[in-house]
C-alpha cells in the first residue's frame, strides 16, 4: 500500500533536503526501490542518484505502480520512475522539525556512507529514527548492527571498557568478537560516549601549525561522527554508522585505541 513519503539526502546538523513521494511505502519495499536504482540506473554512483531524486517531486519510483493511465503532469525518467510538477519544489527541514500529519515515512540518502537513513513519522508529529542501511545488497545481508535485537551467525554484544590513549578511566561501550569482513572487532557505544571520545581525542595545533596529536581522533558533525586520520590513510573521513538501535558503531580498527571486557555477573572477577 502506497503513503506519502519524503526522499533525499542528509545534510550536517540533522538537517535534510527532500522531494515528495507520493506513491511511497514501508522501508522493505523502499530499500528494494532504492538499491535497484542506485546499481541499475546510476552504476551505483549514490551522488548521481541523489542530484536526480532531488530534481523532482515524484509520483512512483520505478516499479512502484503500473505504468499505465497516468496523467498529462507526469513524465517519466528512465529507470527512476514517474515525476510530478504539482507539489512543492525541495523541502528542506531538521530531523527534529515537526513532521506533517500527512507524511508516514522519510529516507534520506547518507553521501558520506552509501547509506540509506529511514524515519517514521509519529502520531505525535515528530520525526522517529527507524534505521540505517547499506545502499549496497551485497553489505545488506550481514547483520546490521553485530547483535542488539539481532543475535544470528554469533553477532552479540558484550560489555567493554575503551581505553584512549593517556586515559584514567575506560568509557563503557559494547563489543562483537565475531568474525566480520574487515577483520576487527565491532565496537558501538552512545553519542555520550562519543562526546567524550571527541573530547578526549580533538586534534591540537603544534609547533609551527602542525597537529599536536598524532593518533586518530574523533569530531562530531552536527548529530553524526567522524573518525580522522592525521596521516591521510583515508581519502576522505570514516563517518561512524548507527545500528538498528541507534548507537554508534566502529568498524575499524584504531591504533593506540584498546578495549577491555568487563566480566559478567557470573564472574564476579576481571579477565
Amino acid at each position: 500500500m502506497s503513503c506519502s513519503t519524503l526522499i533525499g539526502v542528509t545534510a550536517t546538523g540533522g538537517a535534510y533536503a527532500a522531494r515528495w513521494l507520493h506513491g511511497g511505502g514501508d522501508p522493505e519495499q523502499m530499500l528494494r526501490l532504492l538499491r535497484r536504482i542506485w546499481q541499475h540506473a546510476f552504476g551505483r554512483h549514490t551522488l548521481a542518484m541523489s542530484e536526480a531524486l532531488l530534481r523532482h517531486d515524484w509520483v512512483t519510483l520505478d516499479g512502484a505502480a503500473p505504468r499505465t493511465g497516468r496523467r498529462t503532469s507526469e513524465r517519466p525518467v528512465h529507470g527512476v520512475g514517474y515525476t510530478t510538477d504539482l507539489q512543492d519544489g525541495i523541502r528542506r527541514g531538521r530531523v527534529d522539525d515537526p513532521a506533517p500529519g500527512y507524511l508516514e515515512w522519510m529516507y534520506p540518502i547518507d553521501l558520506a556512507t552509501d547509506t540509506i537513513l529511514v524515519y517514521e513519522a509519529t502520531c505525535h508529529g515528530r520525526w522517529l529514527r527507524h534505521s540505517q542501511h547499506p545502499l549496497d545488497p551485497d553489505l545488506a545481508s550481514p547483520v546490521l548492527g553485530c547483535g542488539g535485537r539481532y543475535t544470528d551467525h554469533g553477532h552479540n554484544w558484550a560489555s567493554a571498557h575503551l581505553w584512549l590513549p593517556d586515559a584514567r578511566a575506560g568509557l563503557d561501550v559494547e563489543i562483537c568478537l565475531a568474525a566480520h569482513p574487515h577483520g576487527a572487532p565491532v565496537i558501538r557505544f552512545t553519542d555520550a560516549a562519543a562526546h567524550a571520545i571527541t573530547a578526549a581525542t580533538t586534534a591540537t595545533t603544534g609547533i609551527q601549525g602542525g597537529p599536536g596529536r598524532q593518533a586518530p581522533w574523533l569530531r562530531s558533525v552536527g548529530t553524526e561522527f567522524d573518525l580522522m586520520w592525521p596521516d591521510r590513510r583515508a581519502s576522505r573521513p570514516y563517518r561512524l554508522r548507527r545500528d538498528a538501535d541507534g548507537l554508534l558503531l566502529l568498524q575499524a580498527d584504531v591504533p593506540a585505541w584498546s578495549w577491555r571486557l568487563l566480566p559478567t555477573p557470573a564472574e564476579g572477577t576481571p579477565r
